[in-house]
């Protein structure tokens, strides 16, 4: 009895005055999903815009990867391929209200998928499995295609609003075989691996420089993790690499590629640079869409001047 007292004061909580304003967003969020795909299609265009004649700070930051990523592009070019990658950015938080408040079918129905046979041969050599995804703007996408062919776990950041955690993040994993796994709980992580789970994860971001070494990404000096390939010897994981590109019309593909050979190598810097020019080489076929809202190169080697 006691315990269920102690469940229905903490759910209850969710309804205190403070979270009223989480409780709109909710309410605003799935106004948003309701709106047709070309209307979405056609804000994130208009706002991509008006971002940029405003010099908002994440245009800012946007136009400041790609004037350091592609310095061979013209300052037109560049501005151009800023606005496409804004108009994606924004349509990557459609894509998550969709992926909240839309059927699975629905967002199936908009993909295709390539590269099923590798990830079945993965599957079927009854090793732990890591697939390996880079930050790219139609992931949410990819994610939920991928969860229609098996489960999986995948590491995130948890949200510190509780309400926003339960009614956004939390209601969409449970339409779909996902367990999501908080970034910090990677003992966790690695017990599902070695119990021949799978684990989907996303890593290419700045975490530092105590977890990092610096690799080169579009020849400037990157703080990156070296975790994978530890993950992967830990665990006896197979790796694969999986991205997902968006299309015209709202459409998206998702590419899954074979197995990684001899990953881990036993040099965990080589291994690391192996995935990190994958995901360059996976970024210049589509640039627009990468997620360069990020701040990727904010972490510099001692004496290196700061980039932003």
């Amino acid at each position: 009895m006691g315990k269920r007292n102690l469940s229905s004061r903490v759910h209850d909580s969710h309804y205190a005055p403070r979270y009223w304003l989480s409780w709109l967003v909710v309410g605003f969020s799935w106004l948003l999903a309701k709106l047709p795909g070309g209307l979405q299609r056609s804000l994130s265009r208009g706002l991509a815009r008006l971002l940029l004649v405003t010099r908002s700070s994440r245009a800012k930051t946007i136009r400041r990867n790609i004037e350091l990523c592609f310095p061979e592009l013209s300052a037109q070019q560049q501005r151009a391929l800023a606005e496409k990658n804004l108009a994606s950015t924004v349509l990557l938080l459609f894509d998550l209200l969709d992926l909240i408040w839309s059927s699975p079918t629905s967002l199936e129905e908009r993909g295709e998928l390539s590269g099923e046979e590798h990830l079945r041969q993965a599957i079927d050599s009854g090793k732990p499995l890591i697939i390996l995804a880079g930050h790219f703007n139609g992931f949410v996408l990819g994610f939920a295609r991928l969860a229609q062919l098996l489960p999986y776990n995948v590491v995130y950041r948890r949200m510190n609003d509780p309400v926003l955690e339960a009614q956004l993040y939390q209601r969409a994993t449970r339409k779909y075989p996902i367990t999501t796994i908080h970034r910090k709980e990677i003992s966790h992580m690695l017990t599902q691996l070695k119990d021949s789970g799978v684990v989907v994860i996303v890593p290419d971001q700045d975490f530092g420089k105590k977890r990092s070494v610096f690799i080169p990404f579009f020849g400037i000096q990157t703080a990156t993790i070296t975790a994978i390939p530890q993950y992967a010897a830990i665990t006896g994981a197979n790796v694969i690499t999986m991205n997902t590109y968006r299309q015209e019309g709202g459409r998206y593909r998702v590419e899954i590629e074979p197995v990684l050979e001899n990953f881990p190598s036993g040099d965990d810097l080589a291994d690391t640079l192996r995935w990190s020019e994958w995901l360059e080489e996976s970024v210049r076929h589509q640039p627009e869409d990468y997620f360069w809202l990020h701040k990727r190169f904010k972490t510099r080697p001692d004496g290196e001047a700061k980039l932003y």
